[in-house]
């Protein structure tokens, strides 16, 4: 079969593409399909024109011009272009929103119905656009844009169980909806875990100027809606009353926010990292001793479906976290993590204090996190499975 994934965006910044797309994408290339990856980096001009073949699969960049108005149209175009000259047997949309969602759009438009159409965020109203400071008329095309796609494309890919019951209301049907939930990561970064593992928490800690003693770790976009403050409030006590250092990673409007909450307390040692490549990313997480990241429970975070999480899980972290959407899927509480009620800073502190003060404990949640992945979470079994029996109900191109 001869299969192209349709990405809006490049590989990086953004984590889709490298964390859900290209895995699954790498998984039908072992089961002897032929996939080329059209990618549209307007957010990445580096990568502009890029191509090359990564594990089996085709990677195809398309040219960005250099004038934004004009360069997103032509932008578009050679996107379109490109697939048409493909020729593949299924088209599998990432994202219903932007370039991806145009060229779907533009399939649809002119008859292409061997289509499928992958959600792994709520993208319109309930979802991102509640967060964004995307102009109004620009969240209008992309709550529309979203809804409409998801009832007319024929097949349905969702990356965690609210965005399937989101998608089955919408469709009025559960047929061709199929729940692929983000699975471990690619050779590539298995590859970074290792050299991570073998580097050691002392030889990272010097390279990242890293105090000794325990360590909490989040990782973040800093979003207003990610409520970054819970786990300020929640975590500052305990690093108070434990000496835990606190690391953050990641960039976003809220960080001066959490930057001028600890300003004032000098008794808490805390490091602030920018978003890093993945291997400086994953030498943190192995030199600290609890991930922990609180979610609100609502629409946006029950449809999230963590990446992050499958990262602490494989280097076997302690990780806490909120009894929110997919983190339940994940993790089974006091076995392979520890899940604290949403909303409750309280707990969420007492559960921080107990993982810090018991070695043990946070040995035997990080081997079984990582069992837990490697056994339930595999791209090559159940989610590639999947995916083609979707693309089996598709008609032919």
């Amino acid at each position: 079969m001869r299969i192209a994934f349709v990405c809006g965006f490049a590989w990086e910044p953004k984590g889709t593409v490298r964390l859900r797309a290209y895995p699954l994408a790498v998984a039908l290339v072992n089961r002897g399909h032929e996939v080329t990856m059209f990618l549209a980096p307007y957010d990445n001009p580096d990568e502009s024109g890029k191509r090359y073949i990564r594990e089996g699969v085709r990677i195809h960049n398309l040219e960005v011009g250099k004038m934004p108005i004009l360069s997103h149209a032509s932008l578009l175009v050679k996107l379109c272009r490109a697939i048409d000259h493909y020729s593949p047997d299924v088209v599998h949309i990432v994202k219903p929103k932007g370039f991806a969602g145009a060229a779907c759009s533009y399939l649809l438009l002119k008859g292409f119905r061997s289509i499928a159409l992958d959600c792994d965020d709520w993208e319109g109203w309930g979802g991102w656009n509640d967060m964004k400071t995307y102009p109004w008329i620009v969240k209008k095309y992309i709550d529309m844009q979203e809804k409409s796609l998801i009832r007319r494309v024929p097949v349905i890919t969702v990356a965690s169980r609210a965005l399937e019951s989101h998608a089955v209301e919408l469709r009025k049907s559960s047929d061709h909806v199929f729940y692929i939930p983000n699975c471990g990561v690619s050779a590539k970064d298995i590859v970074a875990q290792e050299q991570a593992r073998l580097m050691g928490s002392d030889q990272i800690r010097r390279a990242f100027d890293l105090p000794e003693g325990l360590i909490i770790f989040y990782n973040g976009h800093f979003e207003p809606g990610d409520d970054i403050m819970f786990f300020c409030r929640a975590a500052a006590p305990v690093a108070q009353r434990t000496g835990a250092a606190i690391v953050f990673v990641g960039e976003g409007p809220d960080l001066p926010e959490v930057q001028r909450f600890f300003s004032g307390q000098s008794d808490i040692t805390v490091r602030y990292f920018p978003r890093l490549p993945y291997p400086q990313f994953i030498q943190l997480v192995a030199a600290c001793d609890v991930a922990a990241f609180p979610y609100p429970d609502n629409p946006l975070h029950r449809s999230k479906c963590s990446t992050r999480i499958i990262d602490y899980m494989t280097m076997s972290r302690a990780v806490l976290t909120t009894a929110v959407g997919q983190n339940t899927e994940y993790i089974v509480d006091g076995e392979s993590g520890i899940l604290a009620p949403p909303d409750d800073e309280a707990r969420f502190a007492r559960e921080l204090q107990i993982l810090l003060g018991d070695s043990e404990l946070r040995a035997r949640l990080g081997r079984n996190a990582r069992q837990r992945i490697q056994e339930k979470f595999s791209w090559a079994g159940e989610p590639v499975d999947k995916c083609l029996t979707a693309y089996l109900q598709l008609s032919p191109a």
